[in-house]
């Protein structure tokens, strides 16, 4: 299997076994972190896994979203099951089939004291769907075709058809102030976000740290603690190394294998949720090999899901059926089925596509952004290896990440996870051209996708999203590997946090006892 070079400190010790060696002597100081106990008032610290290149608004990861929430809200939020509750929006109601109505609570208060009302919602969302403006999550209400100022706290939605997943599309177009969006620019936005959420942007320091103090204004009651602290740790063993020596409260993402480093711990537990994330490795099918859909088939038979999922995950989360949904998402295909591991059928079928087995083959992922990522992909290129190919493995920095995926170059084959919250439509929609986050094009799958999005009926759109899980499982633009659990540790001292099924950070109930 071959070694994750980026992932290995100097005299041939992992990053891994480095935190591993900081957890047994308890010496995580190294991290330049406060000590909790000894900060003014009460300051939460949290471990982050990855961080984005920006707080630019509309990047569609959790990594990005979970930071900015912290200041910007949204009309309809969802919580940590990944429903959708009102924000923003105290209510809504259907005024005919592509008008929506949403009643805005009042009194609420920008961070620089202006009131909130339906122009800034308004302004936001049509900012949003204008696809001049290049906004990451224009996707998710792509149907909208304009925001309506009824009054000062009625704002209309009218869609170009019937829109069934209005309200969790919302979700994740946090709105601005109008009159801060219009003074300071989108670069102003990115650089220093201002909003109504329970915490005050104070310093963004990228690839280090995300400093909030509480809005004691806040509409929803004033968090309940003063100062929150977010440190980017990208090395898991070290995240649960300042855990354990108390300089964090709470840590994203951890693996498997220091799950009993956790729950040994006389300081803090596990906390754990099903998420509803298909993670796969995706090809570019625009460029040799994977611009043939043989080879592509081919590495799907060369890889041992199960023997993964066993292994590395210790039957944690689900197999993947053939298809991007996990099994408990609304559009789940259960007639398809994973291609079985058959590894000689695998070599002899890129033999017959004429396929160059010196060809390199990376796979590029981020470290802790998913759970196991980077041993998932050293475990695919071992097997890709074991029948010829040239596979390694690459790692990569969060921002740099987000620029190679902005540009829509991630390498030949990169991992990535694809949440539903529960609906086909917010997975399947980063397989449509209109997202701009995929390379693979299928005129049937793009018209199915829009038919499945604009009508009432569940039963034709479930028969629209089986028919997507066809095409995908046929097509195959990406290796469709596992349904993920999310894995966070928190200090026992922590209440009113818990688990997130997108990976998003609720904190304004969190507090330190």
């Amino acid at each position: 299997m071959p070694t994750d070079r980026s992932n290995t400190a100097p005299f041939g010790l992992t990053r891994r076994a480095l935190g591993r060696a900081a957890l047994a002597g308890g010496a995580a100081a190294g991290l330049g972190l406060p000590r909790p106990a000894q900060a003014a008032g009460k300051t939460l610290v949290v471990g982050a896994s990855v961080f984005p290149d920006s707080l630019r608004p509309g990047i569609s990861s959790f990594a990005s979203s979970s930071l900015i929430s912290q200041t910007n809200e949204a009309l309809y939020s969802r919580n940590n099951a990944g429903q959708a509750v009102p924000g923003l929006a105290e209510s809504h109601r259907q005024l005919d089939e592509v008008t929506t109505q949403f009643e805005l609570r009042q009194g609420v208060k920008f961070h620089d004291g202006s009131e909130f009302t339906a122009e800034d919602a308004a302004y936001t969302i049509n900012y949003v769907i204008n696809p001049a403006n290049g906004y990451g999550s224009l996707a998710r209400i792509a149907p909208i075709t304009q925001a309506t100022v009824v009054d000062k706290y009625t704002l209309n939605l009218t869609a170009r058809a019937v829109f069934p997943t209005i309200l969790q599309g919302l979700t994740n177009i946090q709105i601005q102030s109008k009159a801060y969006f219009e003074r300071v620019g989108f670069d102003g936005l990115a650089a220093r976000p201002m909003g109504t959420g329970p915490f005050v942007f104070q310093r963004w320091v990228p690839g280090d740290r995300y400093e909030l103090t509480a809005n004691k204004d806040y509409w929803g009651g004033a968090p309940k603690v003063d100062r929150i602290i977010v440190r980017e740790i990208p090395d898991p063993g070290t995240r649960i190394a300042s855990l354990v020596a108390g300089e964090t409260h709470i840590i994203e993402e951890v693996p498997i294998d220091l799950i009993p480093q956790v729950e040994s711990s006389s300081v803090a537990k596990l906390d754990e949720i099903v998420s509803s994330v298909g993670l796969i490795l995706t090809y570019d099918v625009r460029v040799p090999p994977f611009n043939n859909p043989k080879v592509r088939e081919a590495f799907d038979y060369a890889i041992d899901k199960e023997a993964i999922r066993r292994e590395l995950l210790k039957g944690r989360g689900e197999l993947l059926q053939g298809q991007l949904l996990t099994s408990t998402t609304f559009g789940f295909n259960p007639a398809l089925k994973p291609r079985p591991f058959d590894p000689d059928k695998a070599k002899a079928m890129l033999r017959e596509a004429g396929f160059n087995f010196r060809t390199p083959i990376p796979i590029a992922t981020q470290s802790g952004k998913y759970l196991s990522d980077v041993d998932i992909c050293n475990a695919a290129a071992g097997m890709l290896s074991n029948i010829g190919v040239n596979a390694t493995v690459n790692v990569v920095e969060g921002g740099v990440w987000t620029q190679m995926q902005r540009a829509q170059r991630a390498g030949p084959m990169y991992m990535i996870g694809w949440y539903s919250l529960g609906d086909a439509d917010f997975a399947a929609v980063w397989f449509t051209e209109g997202s701009r986050r995929s390379v693979w094009k299928n005129d049937e799958y793009e018209r199915l996708f829009v038919e499945a999005r604009s009508t009432n009926d569940q039963e034709a759109r479930e028969r629209a999203y089986h028919r997507m899980m066809e095409i995908l499982h046929a097509e195959n633009p990406a290796m469709f590997l596992f349904g993920l659990p999310s894995l966070y540790a928190v200090n026992k001292k922590v209440t009113g946090f818990g688990a997130a099924s997108d990976k998003i950070l609720r904190l304004a109930a969190a507090d330190i006892a």
